[in-house]
């Protein structure tokens, strides 16, 4: 059968432009890591400038098993959604891999920058009490797929 007729129920691939907008304006979306055979996802607010996606992990617990299953060089995706119903949403998927970056670089001003203005995130956590460590991580994005169903098309 042609994939037209459940374009209704799988999507539709989304244009660039709608992507990018997605992206800047969600900021939060669930990644993706694997350590061997076992995987972990977690929530996490992102910030996006266009070509990069940047996360800002928080430690605040010495428990806290995302920094288990997080690695520098380790490929990850972030899966974004935007679902206003049954026949309303969009999906998109970023793969690529993440590096950690550090304070005194270059890239970390920008990266928090980028995180403040688009993402769930307040550059007043570095300063907060009961966290112990902020870790920035840019996502270089390989890969991004976008389906999409817009009940006005239906």
């Amino acid at each position: 059968m042609p994939t037209e007729t459940y374009g209704q129920w799988m999507g539709t691939p989304m244009d660039e432009r709608d992507i990018d907008r997605l992206l800047t304006d969600t900021g939060w979306g669930v990644l993706s890591l694997a350590q061997g055979d076992e995987p972990y996802s977690i929530p996490v607010s992102f910030g996006y400038d266009g070509g990069d996606v940047f996360l800002a992990l928080i430690q605040d617990s010495p428990e806290n098993t995302k920094f288990e299953f997080v690695e520098d060089g380790k490929r990850a995706r972030l899966l974004v959604t935007d679902v206003d119903g049954r026949f309303d949403w969009q999906s998109i998927g970023v793969t690529g891999t993440v590096r950690a970056l550090a304070r005194e670089s270059g890239d970390w001003d920008h990266a928090v920058e980028t995180l403040d203005d688009n993402a769930w995130f307040s550059t007043d956590f570095q300063r907060a009490d009961g966290i112990d460590e902020i870790t920035v991580w840019r996502l270089a994005v390989d890969e991004v797929r976008g389906l999409e169903v817009r009940e006005d098309e239906n």
